[in-house]
C-alpha cells in the first residue's frame, strides 16, 4: 500500500512495510503497537535499511526531510548508516572528553585541599575570580584535549595590552592548569598551548609593542619626606596615622592595613608580620620589623577599639581598603597644589612623561627609605649595610637558598638604621613625635 498523507499514516493499521511517497526508498513499518519510518537504499551493491524514527515522534514532513538528507549523502558516495555510526562514536568520544572547566575546577580544588594557599587567604578566591571573569567564558566548555595555541591567543588578546598584570596572572593560571592536565594524562596532547616559549610567544609578538609597560609606583623624592610627614601630621585621623606608620617603617600597604595589636610588642619595639600579610609567603623567612621611636610614639596615640583586633580600623572595626592611604595623599596633594601649584607629585616621572603623577603610599614609604639608606650625599651608602637595608624592607634574599643558611638578623644594625630613618622623617615636627 502506498501512503502519501499524514492522515493515511495515522489511520493505517495493516501490519507490514508500506511505501511512503517522497524520497526514493522511504517506508513505514507498521507493527501491532508501533509505526516506524525507514529508508531503504543500496550502497556498494548491498541493500540496506536505516531507521529514521517513530511516527509517534516525527511527522511525515520530518521523515521525508531526513530521507532526502540521507539520499544526498548517497550521491556524494557516503554510506548514510556508516556516517551515522561515525557521528555517534564521535559524539560519545566528545562526551567522554574532560572540559577545560572541569579540569580547572579540579585543579583549584586539589590545591585548596592540600593547603596550597594556606599563607594567602585570598589565593583561592582570586584565582577563581580570574578564571571566571577571563577564562571560562571563552574556553570553559571546550575539551582540554582540543584546545590549541590560537585559542589561548584569542583568550589573552582582549586583556594583553589593556591590563598587563591581569593578563600575566591569567596566563600563569592557564599554563599551570595545562601542565597539571598533561602530567595526569587528562590531556594526551603533550604540548602546552599556554607556554610563551612556544607557538604562543610567536602569536603574541604583534601585540607586544602596544602592550603597556609595567611602571614603578609614583613616589616623592626622599628629601621631601620630612615636609610631607609634617603636612600629613597636621591632619588627625586613623588613615593619616596609618600612612605615617607605613612611612616610618618603610612597610607595605597590606601589612600596615592588616596590622593587629597582637602582632606588636611595643615594649621590645618589635612587629611580627604574619605570612598572610606579607608579599612572600615562605613560612621559614623572618618577618620582623623593628619599631623606631617615631612609630612607637604614634602607636601610643592611636585610639584602640576593644572589639577590633586591628591597629588601624574603620568605624566598623574592619581593616581599611588598599585605597585608604592613597586617598590621604591625594587630599594632601590637592591642598598643597592650591598653595604652590605643584602638590605632592613624583617630579621626576611627571617631567619625563609630561603627565602629573601623584605620589603613592608604596613608593613614598618604601622607595624613599631605600634611596635615603643608599644616598651618598648624606653618606648613608657607607653608613648602612646593604643586607640590613634588604632585611628592613623584608626583601627576599637573592641567593639560591633564599637565605636559608644565613640566619643573621643583624638586629643592632637594623634597629639603628630604622631609628635614624624615623628621626629623618620627623625632623620638622615641633615635637619628636607626630
Amino acid at each position: 500500500m502506498r501512503l502519501s498523507t499524514a492522515t493515511e499514516i495515522k489511520n493505517i493499521k495493516e501490519i507490514g512495510c508500506h511505501t511512503v511517497t517522497g524520497p526514493k526508498g522511504l517506508q513505514l513499518r507498521v507493527k501491532q503497537k508501533s509505526k516506524t519510518y525507514f529508508l531503504r537504499y543500496t550502497f556498494s551493491g548491498k541493500r540496506k535499511l536505516i531507521r529514521l524514527g517513530s511516527a509517534d515522534f516525527i511527522s511525515l514532513a520530518q521523515a521525508r526531510e531526513k530521507g532526502f538528507e540521507l539520499l544526498e549523502l548517497l550521491e556524494k558516495g557516503i554510506d548514510p548508516q556508516q556516517e551515522r555510526e561515525t557521528s555517534a562514536q564521535k559524539k560519545e568520544s566528545e562526551e567522554q572528553k574532560v572540559s577545560f572547566r572541569q579540569c580547572a575546577l579540579n585543579w583549584v580544588k586539589e590545591r585548596a585541599q592540600n593547603n596550597f594557599w594556606k599563607n594567602n587567604v585570598k589565593g583561592e578566591s582570586n584565582t577563581l575570580s580570574r578564571l571566571t571573569n577571563h577564562v571560562l567564558p571563552r574556553i570553559g566548555d571546550m575539551a582540554i584535549e582540543d584546545i590549541q595555541t590560537e585559542d589561548i591567543r584569542n583568550l589573552l588578546v582582549p586583556i594583553w595590552s589593556r591590563s598587563p598584570s591581569t593578563s600575566s596572572k591569567v596566563l600563569a593560571d592557564v599554563r599551570s592548569i595545562f601542565r597539571w592536565a598533561i602530567a595526569l594524562r587528562i590531556r594526551q596532547n603533550r604540548e602546552n598551548p599556554a607556554d610563551l616559549s612556544g607557538a604562543l610567544g610567536v602569536l603574541l609578538e604583534p601585540y607586544s609593542k602596544s602592550r603597556k609597560q609595567e611602571e614603578n609606583f609614583a613616589g616623592l623624592d626622599f628629601h621631601e619626606i620630612p615636609e610631607f610627614v609634617k603636612d600629613i601630621s597636621s591632619v588627625r585621623g586613623r588613615t593619616s596615622e596609618m600612612l605615617l606608620f607605613s612611612i616610618f617603617l618603610a612597610a607595605r600597604s597590606k601589612a600596615v592595613r592588616n596590622a593587629k595589636w597582637s602582632d606588636i610588642d611595643i615594649e621590645n619595639k618589635i612587629w611580627n608580620i604574619p605570612p598572610e600579610d606579607d608579599k612572600v609567603k615562605d613560612k621559614n623567612r623572618s618577618r620582623i620589623i623593628f619599631l623606631n621611636d617615631a612609630a612607637v610614639n604614634l602607636l601610643k596615640k592611636v585610639v584602640r577599639f576593644t572589639d577590633s583586633p586591628y591597629v588601624f580600623c574603620n568605624a566598623f572595626g574592619r581593616a581599611y581598603s588598599d585605597m585608604a592611604m592613597n586617598q590621604v595623599i591625594r587630599k594632601a596633594h590637592a591642598r598643597k597644589k592650591l598653595l604652590d601649584g605643584i602638590g605632592w607629585i613624583d617630579k621626576e616621572k611627571s617631567k619625563r612623561t609630561g603627565k602629573e603623577y601623584i605620589a603613592t603610599q608604596h613608593a613614598t614609604a618604601r622607595s624613599c627609605f631605600e634611596t635615603w639608606a643608599k644616598d651618598d650625599e648624606l653618606g648613608n651608602n657607607k653608613k648602612f649595610d646593604k643586607e640590613a637595608i634588604k632585611l628592613n624592607m623584608l626583601h627576599q634574599r637573592n641567593d639560591p637558598y633564599k637565605g636559608a643558611y644565613d640566619r643573621s638578623k643583624m638586629e643592632r644594625e637594623r634597629r639603628n638604621m630604622m631609628e635614624e630613618w624615623g628621626k629623618f622623617c620627623t625632623n620638622l615636627l615641633t615635637s619628636k613625635h607626630p
